[in-house]
């Protein structure tokens, strides 16, 4: 196994382990931090075809979860 893939494994275990945290401590933060986590994994390897370094698909991929992520944690703050 290469060691981006180990890498890669590694973050994906990660971050669900950091959304089943928040569903086991029902804090909705927690819950869209791994959310968002694995959604800026997904777009990261959603973007190798089109080329390009990793820095760049992690800066694009984690940049819109990351946005993603507080959007909705902003949402819950008013909505809850």
């Amino acid at each position: 196994m290469a060691a981006y893939t180990a890498l890669q494994l590694v973050e994906v275990l990660v971050a669900a382990a950091i959304l089943v945290i928040g569903v086991l401590l029902d804090n909705s933060a927690i819950m869209l931090l791994g959310g968002g986590l694995l959604l800026g994994k997904a777009v990261l390897n959603i973007l190798a075809p089109e080329g390009g370094s990793v820095y760049r698909r992690s800066l694009i991929g984690y940049g819109a979860a990351g946005i993603l992520v507080i959007g909705a944690i902003v949402l819950v703050h008013f909505a809850g």
